[in-house]
């Protein structure tokens, strides 16, 4: 894969909360400390919008002043913002890098197929350009790590008091992090990736898989490649396909179309093609209010966008969609301004089918 020279923001709610106004609180109530705190954001914001800080800074010192909250509460508060500024700042050297998650057990052995298959896929992952993501601890974890090297590995490893320690791939880079809470580690997990690959796994595996599914269905998440991959004669995921469709289709507690967020694989190069697949047109989308723009690398034919105007009318509810050959100097990252883009209202909450859409725009590559 050709890395572009910049990447688009990736982050939980679709990079939505970039183009949404900063919701500033009324302050502490206290004159002086408001002033303080003002001045502050604006004296020390570095780079960033002054009013992100002063957000910040007055969210604290509420949670400091209020009389509703025991220390403990603020101890959680204190660590989780100081989990997501360590991981935003490990992970900055290699903004510009795609990279790819891996979820897996972690008590699978070295003489299982499927650790076998995941080392095989981070070492195809690394050769290609990707960066690998895993929990960092054993199992499929260290087999991705291992398939990778050090080099291309990243782990988000928790601390447990059983199981889990950091495999000797990642024990000792400075591509890994411990992390107290489940839920700062899944957000790094997934706010850093341009793709997801699950190998069979237990409750941790499942937990991942149905949080990042649900993400992308409600749109609180980017849209990327979610690959289920078993080894060559396994049922794991078909097995969980069957329940999938069995339960949750027939009973229409999902829609037909949720199912277009999830390939099934049985190789690792296929896992990697439908990766690079998703990537070879398709760039990144953002959205302003209800229209969304979606950059792409090269420009989609003419009659490539007379087709999706027909076949997807349906996430298109005023069949405005155009194309910007030239880009747009208006976008919100300049550094992205220079691509071609397709710009429509969107139908808000059919993420599914926006999935379908990358596919035909990947089509025309």
């Amino acid at each position: 894969m050709t890395t572009p020279a910049h990447l688009a923001a990736r982050d939980i709610n679709s990079g939505a909360e970039s183009l949404a106004p900063m919701t500033i609180p009324a302050g502490t109530g206290n004159p002086v400390l408001d002033a303080y705190l003002f001045d502050l954001s604006r004296r020390f914001c570095g780079d960033h919008n002054p009013d992100t800080i002063l957000n910040l800074l007055d969210t604290v010192m509420n949670a400091a002043t209020s009389g509703s909250l025991e220390d403990h509460d603020l101890q959680i508060m204190a660590k989780s913002l100081e989990e997501l500024y360590l991981a935003d700042k490990m992970f900055h050297p290699y903004r510009n890098i795609r990279k790819i998650t891996c979820f897996g057990s972690a008590r699978t052995k070295q003489d299982d197929p499927s650790y076998q298959i995941a080392a095989d896929f981070g070492s195809m992952a690394a050769g290609k350009g990707y960066m690998v993501i895993t929990g960092g601890g054993p199992g499929i974890m260290q087999a991705c790590n291992e398939g990778a090297t050090e080099h291309f590995s990243f782990g988000l490893n928790i601390t447990l008091p059983f199981e889990q320690h950091a495999n000797p791939v990642v024990a000792g880079s400075d591509k890994m992090m411990n992390f107290y809470y489940f839920f700062t580690r899944k957000l790094n997990l997934l706010k850093q990736t341009d793709a997801l690959v699950a190998f069979p796994g237990g409750f941790g595996t499942m937990d991942e898989i149905f949080e990042t599914i649900t993400l992308m269905q409600t749109g609180k998440s980017t849209l990327f490649p979610i690959v289920l991959l078993d080894p060559t004669g396994e049922m794991y995921w078909q097995r969980w396909i069957r329940f999938v469709v069995k339960e949750l289709c027939a009973d229409k507690l999902i829609s037909p179309e949720d199912m277009s967020l999830i390939h099934v694989s049985k190789s690792a190069e296929d896992a990697m093609d439908h990766i690079e697949r998703f990537y070879s047109c398709f760039h990144s989308y953002y959205f302003d209010d209800a229209l969304i723009t979606i950059r792409t690398t090269s420009p989609v034919s003419e009659e490539q966008l007379d087709w999706m105007r027909r076949d997807y009318a349906d996430i298109m509810p005023q069949g405005d969609l155009q194309q910007f050959v030239d880009g747009d100097p208006t976008d919100p990252d300049p550094q992205l301004a220079s691509l071609p883009r397709l710009r429509f209202v969107f139908k808000r909450g059919a993420f599914p089918r926006l999935r379908e859409l990358i596919d035909v725009i990947n089509d025309s590559e």
